[in-house]
């Protein structure tokens, strides 16, 4: 029988690399190619990004865009993606593409999504999208979940390591990072198997997609 997935299978996912650990988003899209997924997300390339292999290279290539100052980066994000089995992995170094379902419910239609980031929080986001909806998500706090089947997944997510997911005021101790348990969830949900050799190794391919406009500035 096949050993369940939890956090510890993921705690060594990012190595030492402390900053990438802290600012990344992870989406996982089902049965799309990188290009076609850079496509339907209507990124635009650029030159000095068409492959760059590694996580630590790709937040070096971010760093560099924004030094530059060669693109209106309050009205894009650089994404990095990379195939992984039938699935297509796009990486943010301090972005959260994936998490808005402006931006993904589009390119779900007909197939699986899954996306989690980290930034600040130790809580961070998590999106599960599936055939154009988002089925289960949670912002700030896994204990309040939205989206189509919003328990679907507790039972999975009280054991890959999200805790009793019970009355969080029932709860008074520090909050723990929930990124290795992140990394679990996603696994279970996609089959895709993700390692610190993988990440290091990546050729991912490079874009920049267009940030949606926030509701208060439209019209």
């Amino acid at each position: 029988m096949k050993e369940f997935t939890t956090e510890a299978d993921y705690t060594d996912v990012f190595g030492t690399d402390d900053d990438f650990e802290e600012s990344h988003c992870f989406t996982y899209v089902q049965a799309v190619p990188p290009e076609a997924l850079l496509e339907e997300l209507r990124a635009s390339r650029v030159a000095t990004g068409t492959a760059v292999t590694g996580l630590s290279a790709l937040r070096e290539w971010t760093i560099e865009l924004y030094r530059l100052k060669d693109h209106a980066f309050e009205e894009v994000q650089p994404v990095g993606v990379v195939p992984v089995g039938d699935w297509t992995l796009m990486v943010e170094y301090n972005g959260f593409m994936g998490t808005e379902p402006e931006v993904m419910l589009p390119v779900t239609q007909g197939r699986t999504a899954v996306s989690h980031m980290a930034n600040v929080s130790p809580v961070g986001l998590f999106c599960w999208y599936v055939d154009g909806s988002v089925r289960m998500s949670y912002g700030e706090d896994p204990y309040c979940r939205g989206g189509s089947h919003p328990d679907e997944l507790l039972d999975v997510m009280r054991r890959v390591g999200f805790g009793p997911m019970e009355d969080p005021d029932a709860d008074e101790g520090e909050v723990k990072s929930l990124t290795p348990a992140k990394f679990a969830l996603a696994h279970h949900v996609t089959g895709v198997r993700l390692t610190r050799r993988l990440l290091e190794t990546a050729e991912f391919t490079c874009g920049l997609v267009t940030k949606p406009v926030p509701s208060w500035l439209r019209a």
